[in-house]
């Protein structure tokens, strides 16, 4: 703060003044309190040189200032009146998203765009790094489409966004022409700051649904150029049964539930043959590691298995070139050949564990499942799992492990229950036949004939007890397959492992309802690629919010045993906002008080916006606490 006077120079008028900026940033100087003309000052304080005592008061404030930014004691006084009309913009913003941008610099994803500045000189006009944050940020906090990221969500960001609509369509081109790098350099920085279990690997595939109603079809009318950038979308098995195009994802999770890569590929592609050229890439990072990878029943080709079936007897393994490779699927009992199907409902010869009276465990044998049905003992083993091994030479050397669990079985009794009551339900309406509007097969006419070729009239249908009889010999009973044998590994391991695939169908959930990566609008291969590359990077963003808010819990408990879901850490986020103050000299941080919150910013070091109020400085050193990352990679990271 600073003395400054107008008017004559017999009887100046003195005012206190400081610096300060526009929006435009343009630098300027605003009042901050009227002093009064020389001869009022002299008769009021009774003082001989007005401008001496008005210097030593404007010294009294500028040390009061110091001491009080010193002690964090300075207050704002607002001074509002009734007749001047509001600013057009809103004061109140978003500033959960610093806890995002934390995140975002700690795992580089400043540094891989840099990089790929550095890779395209060509790209000017923008700032590749502000543009990936809005398209992030803006994903998690306020999904939307891209039109209304620029138009509005931006500008509710604390930090001020200019981002045009063409350049976020130039940046999602130029992230699209380095999928792979960008996956490599995030899983190479995240391993830095994260705990990122790379000897347990997950794949599963899901599709995205389109909301356009054609699918890139190979007319001989449409120009070759068209055809090569319209490859995705495609009709194909959705899994919401619309009749929709799609593309399918195939996704891979590390062991601690933090994605690891993903690809996309057209609807109708046999997810089959999507996992090995990914798992390739993804696998140079840490070729020397061994790894696990685990999948469901219909990604365990042979194919799949042969390519992680690497044990130490391999020779790049001695030599050190490479890690072992196993894998655990999931095993359809139904399919099995009949002699392994029959040993697997067997009523004999199972296991489970028990504590003795020391408190130790230990495992019983050789129960029998039949004594279940004696209440008590059914009760007693509510919640015990049964299992069961043997090894199989059915192409390849395996071990199948089977499980029974009762909890299991009342669940898919109860689910083959309501089944049956929604299709008699249909006998009775007579809607078995019933197709909907938009089904191809809704065009297809069907007549009945007897053998000597008159047309049958009348049609029945019924119940098929023989199959839902069949069907109900498996309830309760799941299995697993895999490479890894007794020896290496106990049972137990096989299927705690096992039993963590719910979470990368987590992240889908999260993808498709929480990110609304679905329906998806654009058309162009690049584009459509593009836009679940940032899906993917907020979904790496929003697991490591998880995992450190899990490193506070008093017991150290990891991911997936937090105290928050997703959906609650998003809103937590959502609700945390700031009101600018006094032109913007100070925020007022406006949220209602919970643990998530007071969780998230004491986990990334932001407990300023804990306070009444941040002043302008503050908040300048809390971006720039922020936004210290990890240094630039100058080549991939190899192990």
């Amino acid at each position: 703060m600073r003395l400054s006077h107008t008017g004559k120079p017999d009887n100046y008028y003195y005012f206190v003044i400081e610096d300060c900026r526009t929006e435009t940033g343009r630098r300027t100087s605003r009042t901050i309190e009227k002093l009064g003309c020389a001869s009022a000052i002299r008769e009021k304080y009774k003082v001989d040189d007005a401008e001496a005592w008005c210097r030593n008061y404007v010294n009294s404030l500028n040390a009061r200032a110091l001491k009080e930014k010193s002690e964090n004691q300075r207050e704002i006084v607002i001074k509002l009146r009734e007749d001047h009309l509001k600013d057009k913009k809103s004061n109140i913003f978003n500033a959960g998203y610093l806890i995002l941008e934390k995140l975002y610099y700690e795992f580089g994803m400043n540094r891989i765009c840099e990089e790929l500045q550095d890779k395209h000189p060509h790209i000017t006009g923008y700032d590749l790094t502000e543009v990936l944050k809005v398209m992030l940020f803006g994903r998690i906090l306020f999904p939307s489409s891209k039109l209304a990221l620029v138009n509005d969500f931006q500008h509710r960001f604390f930090e001020k966004y200019e981002i045009e609509l063409q350049h976020i369509y130039r940046a999602m081109d130029v992230l699209n022409e380095d999928v792979s790098l960008v996956q490599d350099r995030l899983y190479q920085y995240t391993a830095n700051v994260c705990e990122r279990d790379v000897n347990h690997l997950y794949y599963d595939c899901t599709n995205f649904y389109s909301e356009k109603e054609l699918e890139d079809c190979d007319r001989d009318d449409i120009p070759d150029d068209w055809k090569k950038n319209h490859t995705l979308r495609k009709y194909g098995k959705s899994k919401e049964n619309r009749p929709n195009p799609i593309v399918q994802m195939g996704l891979f999770m590390d062991g601690n539930g933090i994605p690891l890569g993903f690809c996309i590929n057209p609807g109708n592609t046999n997810e089959q043959t999507t996992i090995v050229p990914l798992e390739k890439e993804l696998i140079k990072n840490f070729k020397t590691t061994d790894i696990t990878v685990c999948t469901d029943a219909g990604l365990s080709g042979d194919a799949n298995r042969s390519f992680n079936n690497v044990g130490e007897d391999d020779l790049l393994v001695k030599m050190g070139f490479r890690g072992q490779r196993h894998f655990i699927c999931t095993q359809s009992i139904k399919k099995l050949k009949l002699h392994l199907k029959e040993w697997s409902v067997e009523k004999t010869g199972w296991s489970y564990f028990s504590l003795d009276t020391a408190g130790k465990r230990v495992t019983k044998t050789n129960f029998d499942l039949s004594k279940l049905s004696d209440p008590a003992c059914y009760a007693e083993h509510y919640h015990t799992i049964f299992f069961k091994e043997r090894t199989t030479a059915e192409g390849m050397d395996a071990r199948l492990i089977v499980t029974f669990s009762i909890k299991y079985y009342e669940f898919l009794r109860s689910l083959r229950e309501r089944k049956i009551k929604r299709a008699a339900k249909m006998i009775e309406n007579r809607t078995f036949d019933r197709e909907s509007d938009h089904s191809p097969k809704s065009l297809i006419e069907k007549t009945y004939s007897t053998e000597d070729g008159e047309i049958a009239v009348n049609a029945s249908a019924f119940l098929n007890t023989q199959k839902i009889e069949e069907d109900a010999r498996f309830d309760g009973f799941y299995a697993v397959t895999t490479n890894i044998f007794a020896d290496k590994m106990p049972a137990e391991q096989i299927a705690a492992i096992s039993a963590r695939r719910w979470e990368i169908e987590e992240c889908f959930r999260i993808m498709k309802t929480d990110l609304e990566s679905r329906p998806f609008y654009h058309s162009k291969d690049q584009r459509i690629t593009a836009h679940f590359l940032v899906c993917f990077m907020a979904l790496v963003l929003l697991r490591g919010v998880e995992q450190k808010i899990a490193s506070l819990n008093e017991n150290k408990l990891k991911y997936p045993d937090g105290k928050y879901s997703i959906e609650q850490i998003i809103q937590a986020l959502k609700d945390i906002r700031v009101i600018e103050v006094d032109n913007g000299n100070g925020y007022q941080p406006d949220y209602n008080n919970s643990e998530l919150i007071s969780d998230l910013l004491e986990c990334c070091g932001l407990t300023e916006l804990t306070h009444e109020v941040v002043m302008k400085d503050t908040m300048k050193k809390i971006l720039k606490k922020i936004s210290a990352g990890p240094k630039k990679l100058k080549q991939p990271k190899t192990t």
